[in-house]
């Protein structure tokens, strides 16, 4: 572990005593380098918050409209189940993609503010030397699973616009993942880079914008462990017992106001994302039970692995914030307080009141974001799946 930890330091290091995180620095020079204009979550020059903003909004009217276009071509095959399903596994996705980037801007400033006060409390409360290693595990494991997740999405993406620009023929505008309908004076190999490059760019975008929520919810479960790990302190002769545990009631209701602030700009797009996941899914295993074999199956085999893997840390990260903050309580009363007087164990007794609520992030407030509700997306899919199947077979 610590050899990783090593390792993963030398990638934009992580230091909590100066509040820097690496692990979100990664993912928004992730977003600068795919057309992603995400300028002001990190210090940046004035040149260089220029160039992002140029490169930004090019790469993102292009973008824009491709997903013009897929939507142009679903109104010409929605009557066939075949090239419906083709169509709709990318449009959805794509649209889906677009609303989560005008929520982002609409939230850009909760989201600055939220950035700057995880990078504050982090260089007040990470203090020990058991606090600090759980703040580089934490940021470790950030920056693994962003690398790794990029690269599963990078591999369909440079395949496509391989196969796309040398072997177009039955590909190109007509086969998953490029059911589109582009104008006919570009020229085809325009026509062929344009769709290559922006399916492989709108897949790119879409999971630096979806992990930086899962940064978010990642940076609250390493303060909740942090905030377990701050009740040992009461052993310790040097610190004032009734201070420490006011400190440790306010770095609660920080925490709280955190998850509130973030669950408040994407609570709608990851319920956006829970719904049309499990069209996308289903429809992806569709193709890939009806599929000939062809280019456009592998690519369809890879991509349902990465919507898969979406759901999967949405779900994974929030159960652990979910599964940590239940833990308090039985922190705070494990910790050693029968020495202390009556007023350290009333405040301590309302650190253990305010814990009684875990923290759960939801989709809209119908869905919590856990385990369970990755494997009910899972079956929901699978039904739909059935039914298309059917449908399928009897034309």
């Amino acid at each position: 572990m610590e050899k990783f930890i090593q390792r993963a330091q030398r990638i934009l290091p992580s230091n909590a005593a100066v509040g820097r995180l690496g692990s979100i620095e990664l993912n928004l020079w992730l977003a600068h380098l795919v057309g992603l204009p995400l300028t002001g979550l990190k210090k940046e020059t004035r040149l260089q918050k220029y160039w992002i903003l140029l490169l930004g909004f090019c790469v993102q009217f292009a973008l824009f409209c491709y997903v013009g276009f897929e939507l142009y071509d679903l109104c010409f095959v929605w009557t066939n189940v075949d090239l419906m399903t083709q169509n709709v596994v990318l449009s959805l996705t794509h649209v889906a993609y677009i609303l989560k980037v005008i929520n982002t801007y609409y939230h850009y400033d909760s989201l600055k503010d939220i950035v700057a006060k995880l990078s504050a409390i982090t260089r007040e409360a990470v203090l020990s030397e058991k606090q600090v290693h759980t703040f580089l595990k934490s940021e470790m494991k950030g920056k693994m699973v962003m690398l790794m997740y990029f690269h599963l999405v990078l591999l369909p993406g440079i395949m496509g616009l391989v196969w796309v620009l040398f072997f177009p023929d039955g590909l190109a505008g007509d086969r998953f993942p490029y059911r589109v309908r582009i104008p006919d004076f570009l020229s085809p190999t325009v026509q062929y880079f344009y769709m290559g490059i922006s399916v492989a760019l709108l897949a790119l975008c879409t999971t630096t914008v979806d992990y930086l929520n899962v940064l978010l919810m990642g940076h609250i479960c390493m303060h909740l462990k942090v905030l377990n790990l701050s009740f040992d302190e009461l052993n310790n002769t040097k610190v004032d017992p009734y201070s420490w545990l006011v400190s440790i009631v306010k770095y609660h209701c920080e925490l709280i106001v955190l998850r509130q602030k973030v669950e408040r700009i994407y609570s709608l797009p990851v319920m956006l994302q829970f719904v049309s996941s499990v069209v996308i899914v289903a429809m992806t295993a569709f193709q890939v039970l009806v599929g000939d074999g062809s280019k456009s199956s592998v690519i369809m085999d890879l991509l349902l692995c990465c919507v898969l893997c979406q759901l999967f840390l949405y779900c994974w990260f929030g159960n652990d914030v979910f599964e940590q903050s239940k833990t308090l309580p039985t922190s705070a009363f494990g910790c050693n307080w029968h020495p202390l007087d009556k007023k350290c164990k009333q405040t301590l007794l309302i650190v253990m009141i305010n814990a009684q609520r875990p923290f759960l992030f939801t989709a809209g407030g119908f869905m919590g974001l856990t385990i369970p509700s990755f494997t009910y997306i899972m079956s929901k899919s699978y039904s739909i799946v059935a039914v298309l199947r059917q449908m399928y077979t009897r034309t």
